[in-house]
């Protein structure tokens, strides 16, 4: 003991974990339990509480090797404050020390923290390397510094930190599509030597998140021709490129990236079927939606959501009542969005006996709560001619919004109340809610009926 306490066990700072510890002997059991912390990739707390214990009484507390160790071990537990402390002891530190704690509270979260130990690396004339680069421009992404991030990567430069290296580029190309620089992502993209799959699907990503998906979809399109092995589309890529054709309705390109993910083997995995189910839903194909519902093992409630959705839009009502009535059999209670789905699809439809009976089966069950519902029946008791149904709901509304508005002056204009028409719209400029093209339409015509000229031309 008297050994252990003033007698050090010296190690090197990159020592292999299965080479001794010291140069003089010491007890088998000290031995083995250091090198069991070592080879040690997953640890609970208390064995890594102990383990720390035992590294601080043998004296190797100070070594960077073991202490970088640590900062990893106690970060991947979620407890970077336990990593700060240890990076806190060891003194003098080096780059990698200082990536350690970088890579801890960038892993955990916080990208302030990691930007500000960045800042006191640079302050203390360390500089980055190609490890720390991508955590810090992330970080400045995620936190939207793009005058930070520009530095960054004035540093980088200077630095020579692009050469031969993809992720320093990819980071750059995702810190730029963040912030909505597109052009500078796609810059930085051209300018990055050395593409893999992490730099093209930033790019893509970037075009997807920033309302350019036709061109995220040319850029998928381009990294399946050029096909390197390190080009090739992965999950992530094939995800952003499926929710590009929902957003643009482009179903013959969804078709063939379903055959993309088909032939490269992922199609069987559960994710992706349910993104394939969203797709074709979005693109407006029931039957193709209905398979894909099909395909999905565990449906949940947004799978009956997109499939019920699709149904509904295309006013397909028999389906939508039947897919509602098989959602209920399997025990998955609608929420207001599937309700409002098949409220609109009535709307929509000309089944007007059998929208009666679902409005009636939805104010027995309390489906109608939500302002999203009160706002779909209001639009079917309009469709349906119910207007003192639709006054009641809309006076009894807690929120009148521009959408319910809009619709109870259509319904006034529709049953002949040209007068009340006029009323509500005057209403809704004094409540500074604007009005909608159809209810434009509406309060003039109202205003032709009733000869009001002055008013019909101001709007005019």
């Amino acid at each position: 003991m008297y050994m252990l306490r003033h007698k050090p066990i010296h190690l090197f700072k990159r020592v292999p974990s299965s080479l001794p510890f010291c140069s003089f002997s010491t007890s088998n059991y000290l031995n083995c339990q250091l090198d069991s912390f070592l080879s040690n990739q997953n640890s609970n707390l208390q064995y890594l509480s102990q383990s720390h214990a035992l590294i601080v009484t043998s004296g190797n507390s100070n070594n960077i090797f073991i202490a970088a160790k640590l900062i990893s071990l106690y970060a991947s537990l979620s407890k970077p404050i336990f990593s700060t402390k240890v990076f806190g002891s060891v003194c003098p530190k080096d780059t990698f020390l200082w990536n350690s704690i970088i890579k801890t509270h960038f892993s955990n979260g916080d990208y302030s923290k990691a930007l500000d130990f960045f800042f006191q690396m640079r302050a203390l004339g360390f500089a980055p390397t190609q490890f720390t680069l991508p955590m810090v421009v992330a970080s400045c992404a995620e936190l939207m510094l793009l005058e930070h991030g520009n530095n960054v990567h004035g540093l980088a430069s200077k630095l020579g930190l692009f050469s031969g290296n993809s992720a320093v580029g990819s980071s750059f190309v995702y810190m730029y599509s963040k912030c909505g620089r597109m052009e500078d992502a796609y810059f930085m993209f051209e300018e990055t030597t050395v593409r893999d799959v992490v730099c093209w699907t930033a790019l893509i990503i970037g075009y997807v998140q920033n309302y350019e998906s036709e061109k995220g979809l040319e850029c998928l399109c381009e990294m399946h021709r050029v096909g390197g092995f390190d080009e090739r589309p992965n999950f992530r890529t094939l995800e952003v490129g499926l929710q590009a054709c929902g957003d643009l309705g482009a179903l013959v390109e969804g078709r063939c990236l379903h055959g993309f993910v088909v032939k490269s083997g992922i199609g069987c995995s559960e994710p992706v079927k349910s993104l394939l189910l969203s797709m074709y839903s979005r693109c407006g194909a029931p039957g193709e939606s209905y398979l894909s519902f099909c395909e999905v093992k565990d449906k949940d409630l947004l799978s009956w959501t997109s499939v019920i959705g699709v149904y509904a839009r295309s006013g397909l009502m028999d389906e939508c009542l039947s897919l509602f009535q098989g959602m209920q059999d399997s025990d998955i209670f609608p929420d207001e969005i599937v309700v409002s789905c098949m409220l609109s699809g009535f709307k929509n439809s000309t089944t007007i006996n059998k929208g009666k009976a679902f409005l009636g089966s939805v104010i027995r069950k309390n489906y109608a709560l939500s302002q999203m519902v009160h706002s779909a029946l209001l639009s079917m008791y309009c469709k349906f001619e119910l207007l003192t149904l639709a006054e009641k709901l809309f006076l009894a509304m807690q929120h009148q919004n521009k959408e319910s508005c809009n619709t109870m002056i259509c319904g006034y204009a529709k049953m002949g109340l040209h007068v009340k028409c006029i009323e509500l719209f005057r209403k809704m400029q004094h409540l500074g809610i604007q009005a909608d093209s159809n209810s434009l339409v509406s309060v003039i015509c109202s205003c032709f009926q009733l000869g009001a000229i002055h008013l019909g031309r101001s709007l005019h």
